[in-house]
């Protein structure tokens, strides 16, 4: 901690990443430090792999983020800080990959648990934390920095959204205590509770139709999957991004214990996205097939296999998972 600290007031050219396909709590905590880091002073470059999730524009600075085609050549990658935020793994970076390792110095600030090669820097990791957007106001925190109503808003949502509006076994103390102090500096709960969860654009219900058209119980209902191809996305004028978190309305069906959602992403590469509830722990599925997350929400990329190669590969795990 003491390294990230003196990074983070020494530093003047930063570089932000988080994984691919974020969710509310990658993206929430990027955008907070990036504008925590500029309201000091500091050049930011907040990078995002794809097109940025459209449910997600209410962030403050969402518009500032860059896309691996806008990269700016002159930006000086080799005397920056990467922040690598809510992974800790770079395949979990995706394309953005050769950029991070263009950067010699990285801070790592992550809540799952770890399943694969770490990246190499300077690590602040806590499983036991219920989101990442935590480690991020626990370092503003340290730092004893001022916090903004737009630093705080995207922490809270951020916190709010991981660990599932405060009704997940991960909600403890801290939060609350975390959440009452975003408040107190300026977050807006009903504002994010609005923007966050009834905000979807019409193409969420029609890729939700296809989805529970296409659902699969496995194991007397115990499980259940679905899919989604790139010609869904292409038909409807959508994108990976607006199916996200689909797999958990999966779940929420009474006697659900494992859901998974199938997506094609692009040719050549499927993601895989797993929810479970009580004692089922999908994180150890997810790392088996080289991904990761926590024990109720996982998932995976598989590349150079079909859509339904990768879908009956999920629906044999999940079948022996439950079996066990």
């Amino acid at each position: 901690m003491k390294k990230i600290k003196e990074l983070l007031k020494e530093a003047s050219y930063w570089v932000l990443f988080t994984h691919v396909h974020p969710d509310a709590d990658g993206m929430g905590s990027l955008l907070a430090l990036h504008l925590a880091l500029r309201e000091r002073g500091k050049t930011t470059l907040p990078l995002v792999e794809g097109s940025p999730p459209s449910f997600l524009e209410f962030l403050h600075g969402f518009k500032d983020l860059v896309t691996p085609d806008r990269l700016p050549r002159d930006f000086p990658y080799s005397e920056s800080v990467a922040v690598v935020l809510d992974l800790s793994e770079e395949e979990r970076v995706g394309d953005l990959a050769p950029v991070l390792r263009r950067i010699p110095r990285r801070i790592v600030l992550d809540h799952h648990a770890q399943t694969g090669s770490p990246l190499p820097g300077e690590h602040y990791s806590d499983p036991t934390a219920p989101a990442t957007a935590l480690l991020v106001w626990r370092l503003l925190r340290e730092l004893n920095w001022s916090v903004s109503p737009a630093v705080a808003e995207n922490l809270y949502t951020g916190l709010y959204s991981d660990t599932g509006g405060f009704r997940f076994e991960n909600t403890g103390e801290e939060a609350f205590v975390a959440a009452a102090e975003m408040v107190r500096c300026g977050a807006r709960p009903s504002w994010v509770g609005e923007h966050l969860l009834e905000n979807y654009p019409p193409v969420r219900f029609e890729l939700l139709r296809r989805v529970l058209e296409r659902r699969e119980f496995l194991a007397g209902g115990r499980g259940v999957v679905s899919f989604l191809a790139l010609e869904d996305f292409e038909e409807l004028g959508g994108s990976p991004a607006e199916a996200e978190d689909l797999a958990t309305f999966l779940r929420s069906m009474r006697g659900v214990e494992v859901s998974a959602l199938v997506k094609e992403l692009k040719p050549g590469e499927v993601g895989v996205s797993l929810r479970s509830r009580g004692s089922i722990d999908v994180a150890r599925l997810a790392a088996s097939e080289g991904g990761g997350g926590h024990r109720r929400a996982a998932g995976f990329r598989k590349r150079n296999l079909s859509l339904f190669e990768v879908l009956h590969r999920v629906k044999s795990k999940i079948e022996a998972l439950l079996e066990e």
